[in-house]
């Protein structure tokens, strides 16, 4: 009885296999990856070069809510390098940053190290990490995302930022 029921499958499959066209090369899937739905300026194509303006957001509980925030950045290929300067009143850093594209698109910048500053001395500079995104905008592109960190006291109250291309002018 088995085998008999296999040959009765087996010989009704075989006809639909062999009539059951091929699909043409255009329709075939590309790649199992699912695509983006919003259109974003995270591929290495896109010009991050230059110098960006915007603010730096932190979370309640921090020093202050808004600092003033510019980034001069050289992208090459996947890879992104500059310095930040970030001010509030008389308080300032400006650091060294270098970072990178990740497979998601987004680039991941680290403050490296303090170049010059000026603070309280009971001030502890909080060295960020930050997951930027590069959107077009009316504005034109912009780069947001949130930032994190730790001082010397421990981990820093996170936020965000957006900074948008400064353009030079005569």
């Amino acid at each position: 009885m088995r085998i008999t029921l296999f040959t009765l499958l087996f010989s009704l499959a075989i006809p639909m296999m062999v009539s059951m066209p091929a699909l043409p090369a255009e329709e075939l899937p590309l790649h199992p990856r699912p695509r983006p739905e919003k259109v974003e300026a995270t591929s290495p194509e896109v010009d991050l070069n230059g110098l960006w303006v915007g603010e730096l957001l932190q979370n309640a509980g921090g020093i202050a809510e808004r600092f003033d925030l510019s980034m001069q950045l050289i992208h090459s290929g996947i890879f992104l390098k500059g310095t930040a300067f970030v001010k509030y009143e008389e308080i300032w850093a400006e650091m060294e940053v270098s970072g990178f594209q990740q497979p998601n698109g987004s680039w991941k910048l680290t403050d490296v190290k303090v170049l010059r500053a000026q603070k309280p001395k009971e001030l502890s500079w909080c060295e960020k990490s930050y997951e930027l995104r590069a959107s077009f905008t009316a504005e034109g592109v912009v780069l947001h995302g949130p930032w994190w960190g730790n001082s010397e006291y421990g981990p820093c109250i996170p936020g965000s930022i957006r900074l948008k291309r400064k353009i030079k002018s005569a």
